[in-house]
């Protein structure tokens, strides 16, 4: 069968069909392991335990031993339950990996397979997973069930934070639940525990906009954006200002300049594809922001107010920081600060 979406695949572990085997991977780690849960649960029961189960790591699987396990017979249980996590097919040699396709194709009766990526990208940074990955995903979608569980959209998650504030007792409007996801960036997990914190502190009480910005930390994908806008506008005190917060923490400068640099990146496929005439929807497809429109949506928004060639130019400052700081001995934040004063006065024909 074709692969399906992550609501599509709840649905299904809600109803009586059963597989013999499920794949599921993507950029939302959190709803990743939140679906493997109901995989487990629907075949181990909700009260399952380790023990009624075999678990493998992909980093330290053999796949002989995996079949060994796959193929046995459950004596005392209704399914041999194998999940395998984190297996990335570009680490299997030939002949693994048409072992294990071949035992994909032909699973027994008895044995269920799960296969869950939370911890690498199966498509190692392109639109489509890497060839021996998709090997994998190709006989999985052939003898069960497989899906790909891409960040949504900041109103496609606003309802589950509403119902989750409202289980902990509390509630969140409508317009506050999609600034939470977007702060989040559309990561499950992520929101999970940012509602769950934000629960306990609001009590009874309602989530308001205040508490949001006072208690949960903004990320350094959105915080780079909101450099890069500023950047965009000409407003030197507003980009200074997010660069203090940027480097207050620990985290290393070349962390932070490839946030920037990613921001820029999507500012200039904007800024390319407005002067191309070519729509978000398109740009949205082409390169990969299934469940991140909003990304394209700002993007769109903030590079009419450059232009291209401030962009590039924005990415060669960029560039070359990230060189300086991987190769010099000079003081890191100065070289940042250097870099978003060069980019500022680019914008205005310096």
């Amino acid at each position: 069968m074709a692969l399906i979406t992550p609501a599509e695949l709840e649905k299904e572990l809600k109803s009586a069909v059963t597989k013999n085997v499920y794949y599921i991977y993507g950029k939302d780690a959190g709803r990743v392991s939140a679906l493997a849960e109901l995989v487990r649960r629907k075949y181990l029961g909700k009260g399952y335990s380790a023990s009624d189960y075999s678990r493998f790591t992909g980093d330290e699987m053999k796949v002989s031993g995996f079949l060994d396990t796959a193929e046995i017979c459950p004596m005392f249980t209704d399914w041999n339950f194998v999940e395998v996590n984190d297996l990335n097919g570009e680490s299997l040699n030939a002949d693994d990996l048409k072992a294990l396709t071949a035992f994909i194709a032909d699973v027994p009766d008895q044995t269920v397979l799960l296969f869950s990526v939370t911890g690498f990208d199966v498509k190692g940074g392109k639109k489509v997973p890497t060839a021996k990955n998709k090997k994998i995903i190709d006989a999985c979608t052939k003898a069960g069930s497989v899906s790909e569980a891409d960040l949504r959209k900041p109103a496609d998650m606003a309802g589950e934070i509403m119902k989750r504030a409202s289980e902990n007792g509390s509630s969140i409007s409508k317009q506050n639940a999609e600034k939470l996801a977007l702060i989040c960036l559309g990561d499950t997990l992520r929101v999970t525990n940012e509602t769950d914190k934000l629960s306990a502190f609001a009590g009874n009480d309602e989530i308001t906009a205040e508490m949001i910005d006072e208690m949960v930390a903004v990320g350094i994908d959105t915080t780079a954006f909101a450099m890069a806008s500023a950047v965009t506008s000409g407003n030197s005190a507003a980009a200074f200002t997010i660069l203090d917060d940027l480097t207050a923490g620990k985290t290393e400068a070349v962390l932070i300049i490839s946030a920037l640099a990613s921001a820029f990146m999507d500012l200039y496929r904007a800024s390319a594809a407005r002067a191309s005439g070519v729509k978000e929807a398109e740009v949205e497809a082409d390169f990969g922001y299934h469940g991140r429109g909003f990304v394209v949506r700002n993007a769109f928004r903030d590079a009419a107010k450059t232009s291209t060639a401030h962009l590039r130019k924005c990415l060669e400052i960029l560039e070359k920081a990230d060189l300086e700081c991987k190769s010099t001995r000079l003081d890191q934040k100065i070289i940042i600060e250097q870099s978003v004063a060069q980019m500022l006065a680019a914008g205005n024909g310096a």
